[in-house]
């Protein structure tokens, strides 16, 4: 195929996201987008109800699987109107299905919507989308690549069998890939190590923001909240879910020094958990819930913070070698974070100054080490001033020209 500079391609990718997308995959889009080329995002495919929408000149398509099969459909129109007949088939196929065939009904599902578009390339996010993202470049005979945000097996939330399952999976599936890219050199290690795989890193680095005054940011945080001007506040942005130990935020509040304040930006399932721990221990005053925010307009809070917060324990190796889209927010909003032990983030801190670890498995501890820093105003603004120094290294327009340059070998004309 030609040189992606020398003709437009039609790029599909897919991913698992059901609500809102991830924001690497929208970045990723948009350099494509602005490159020349077409993007379709085929996402979740589980979603609430189906629609397709642009975007910034990106095509995203949302699906609503209805728990069926295509291939069963096509079967049921040769039957007779006999409901005894068609349950029986029904049965019978979907048993056959789930024990016998390589692609299941859900999957299958993913390749007939993956595959109903004209594509040069699939571009596949995670593991629960690769196997159907590799039958569609197979079917229509493109090349693949595989996007693997995280060590997605590897959840300490999945029953044993199911990391068995997706392990095998990808092990089978991701040596089709033309590509394979993660998020930084540790998962990309584990991947070799697991697969023999030289996978290429594009960080989750976010935008350098235009025109952001972090004065005006802090005026209307504060003012929302009918907090004081000079208050302090101390961020939390991201999934809310159980095993991200966001409620060592909660209860840590009662360490902050007097004036200072929790804020949890986005949504999940947990939020109702944190905020009975909330009025439990009578920390209504001190923690504050604000919701989802899109991702334009996230950059907005998390410069009006005085201190942000990436909470996670190693609780797994997906934890453990986490490298989270709120770093790379934190630090082009110019705000200093504060985070357990963690290999990446360790290096992070180690070497631009940004960020200061605390032992997250203890709430005092953490709140403790929050009001150390609040308190030691000339640390802070170092930090600050460090944050806006590595955003000049640490941002979008750097990664995504890797991510061209991906394309770029992909479709390089073949010398004769």
């Amino acid at each position: 195929m030609n040189n992606p500079g020398a003709r437009a391609l039609r790029v599909v990718m897919l991913t698992p996201d059901s609500q809102m997308i991830d924001r690497r995959i929208i970045l990723e889009a948009r350099t494509l987008v602005e490159a020349g080329h077409r993007v379709d995002i085929l996402a979740g495919f589980e979603c609430a109800e189906g629609k397709s929408y642009t975007e910034k000149n990106i095509n995203i398509h949302r699906f609503k699987y209805d728990w069926d099969d295509e291939r069963l459909k096509r079967i049921r129109k040769h039957l007779p109107e006999n409901t005894s007949l068609r349950m029986f088939v029904n049965r019978l196929y979907m048993a056959m299905a789930r024990g016998l065939m390589e692609v299941n009904p859900f999957e299958q599902y993913m390749i007939s919507k993956a595959i109903s578009f004209d594509a040069d390339i699939y571009h596949v996010h995670d593991l629960p989308c690769l196997k159907a993202a590799c039958l569609a470049a197979r079917i229509k005979g493109v090349p693949l690549i595989y996007d693997s945000h995280e060590i997605y097996y590897a959840q300490e939330s999945l029953p044993g069998r199911w990391k068995r399952k997706l392990l095998k999976t990808e092990k089978k599936y991701i040596k089709s890939a033309d590509a394979v890219i993660t998020v930084n050199e540790f998962i990309s290690k584990k991947i070799h190590d697991q697969h023999g795989i030289n996978a290429e890193v594009i960080m989750n680095c976010a935008d350098l923001p235009q025109g952001l005054s972090r004065e005006n940011a802090q005026a209307r945080l504060r003012g929302s909240l009918g907090l004081p001007e000079d208050c302090k506040i101390v961020l939390y942005q991201g999934w809310i879910s159980g095993e991200r130990n966001i409620e060592t935020l909660v209860y840590g509040a009662r360490y902050f020094p007097e004036r200072t304040y929790l804020v949890i930006i986005g949504y999940g399932a947990y939020e109702e958990t944190l905020r009975e721990i909330m009025k439990k221990e009578g920390l209504e005053d001190r923690v504050f819930f604000l919701g989802p925010v899109d991702n334009d307009e996230i950059l907005n809070y998390t410069a009006a913070a005085d201190l942000a917060v990436i909470p996670y324990l190693p609780v797994d190796l997906n934890h453990l070698y986490c490298s989270p889209n709120k770093l790379f927010e934190y630090i082009v909003a110019g705000t200093p974070i504060v985070s357990h032990d963690l290999p990446f983030l360790s290096i992070i801190g180690n070497k631009y100054k940004v960020l200061r670890t605390v032992d997250m498995r203890s709430a005092e501890a953490f709140g403790r080490g929050v009001s150390h820093l609040i308190s030691n105003k000339e640390a802070l603004n170092e930090m600050k001033e460090n944050c806006l120094i590595a955003a000049k290294e640490l941002n979008w327009a750097v990664e995504g020209q890797k991510l061209l340059s991906i394309y770029e070998k992909i479709f390089k004309p073949r010398e004769n």
